[in-house]
């Protein structure tokens, strides 16, 4: 009896010592962002988020716009900062521009010239990060209404 309370005690320390800080206070992605503010910042009527690929993701559509959130998780070994310190790498094709006045760090990825495949901003806020993407935009018209919702997410954090 006293072994097994002995190893289930060292099993829990080890496990919670390998878990590292809990992300219990960090958002869930459909909580993230309203309706209501998706809607004012792309002047479209916008329907209720929903989950999509993996955990800390989800999408809202209407009106042919399109905005998804995407929590960053631990991926391959790096945290989310590393990641996002990643993504500031250039890479042929890719613009990466950056952004003040959203979070700690923020920057702008889009492919150069274009949006073809939407306009993304990335927020580093603490240990976490997030990229709101919006598609349906022109570039020009694509920056505002990402920063807009990035700085409306970044509060939640």
């Amino acid at each position: 009896m006293r072994s097994s309370i002995l190893t289930t005690a060292l099993t829990a320390s080890i496990l919670l010592a390998y878990a590292g800080p809990s992300t219990a206070a960090e958002p869930v992605g459909c909580t993230v962002l309203t309706e209501a503010q998706i809607g004012a910042a792309t002047g479209a009527t916008i329907g209720a988020g929903s989950p999509i690929a993996r955990p800390g993701t989800c999408q809202w559509s209407g009106s042919g716009k399109i905005v998804t959130l995407t929590i960053n998780q631990l991926r391959a070994g790096k945290s989310p900062v590393e990641q996002f310190n990643d993504g500031k790498k250039t890479f042929p094709g890719i613009t990466i521009e950056p952004v003040t006045g959203v979070g700690d760090d923020a920057y702008y990825v889009f492919y150069a010239g274009s949006n073809r495949a939407g306009l993304g901003i990335l927020v580093k806020k603490g240990t976490s990060v997030f990229e709101i993407r919006v598609y349906g935009f022109d570039l020009d018209k694509a920056k505002p209404v990402a920063k807009t919702l990035a700085q409306n997410a970044a509060t939640k954090f």
